[in-house]
């Protein structure tokens, strides 16, 4: 879906085995994350560069999807926290779906439940 004459981009950046953050705006003011493996510290600086690719495609909205996520640390925390702080900042939100229950409690126990919309695993 896109608005107007604008159309998608896609960007996949590939990680240390096969773990990838991929990249679309999906409006001119939604773009879509979409983790997929492990990402940790090694991983996690393309979260960040996938957030500045958005913004600078006019993004304010961010959805970031964890259904293919098998593992994320503190690194990934804190380009989750960096992203939020960012699109607040233009007066956006962040939106976490398909969140399943082990990683709800991970945002749970770290205090970021406020920080985030989250939609659980479908």
């Amino acid at each position: 879906m896109t608005d107007g004459d604008k159309s998608p981009t896609m960007r996949i950046s590939d990680g240390p085995e096969g773990s990838t953050v991929h990249v679309e705006l999906v409006s001119n003011d939604e773009g879509r994350i979409t983790l997929c493996g492990e990402i940790d510290h090694d991983v996690a600086p393309q979260l960040d560069d996938a957030l500045d690719q958005l913004l600078a495609e006019g993004a304010d909205r961010l959805v970031v999807d964890f259904k293919r996520l098998s593992f994320f640390d503190s690194a990934c925390i804190s380009a989750l926290v960096r992203a939020h702080a960012r699109i607040s900042e233009r007066g956006g939100t962040v939106k976490l779906v398909n969140v399943d229950r082990y990683a709800y409690r991970v945002l749970q126990i770290a205090g970021l439940l406020p920080l985030f919309e989250i939609e659980p695993e479908t």
